[in-house]
């Protein structure tokens, strides 16, 4: 299980004792705190976006919105009822 960017900022719960008949794994880390240690993530954030854009990795996308709607979009993360990502296209989405 890796754990990404809990934008709520409140306490999650895992349950433990579903790891262990799997043999499973729970890793996390924080950006900013490999930063502050001299960590420059420029190098994996572009091998990052280019597997996603080779389509190694996918990523779910829910909603498409031109950047005129861009309140709207905020408006739909506010109501953290979105499957997906909602992404803002600059010209022809």
């Amino acid at each position: 299980m890796v754990a990404l960017a809990n934008v709520a900022r409140e306490p999650t719960t895992v349950d433990t004792r579903d790891f262990y008949p799997k043999n499973a794994s729970i890793l996390g880390f924080q950006l900013t705190n490999l930063q502050i240690h001299g960590y420059d993530p420029r190098a994996d954030l572009r091998e990052l976006a280019e597997r996603v854009a080779d389509r190694t990795y996918r990523v779910p996308v829910e909603t498409v919105l031109p950047l005129e709607e861009a309140r709207a979009a905020h408006e739909r993360l506010e109501q953290r009822d979105n499957r997906g990502k909602i992404v803002l296209a600059v010209g022809e989405a």
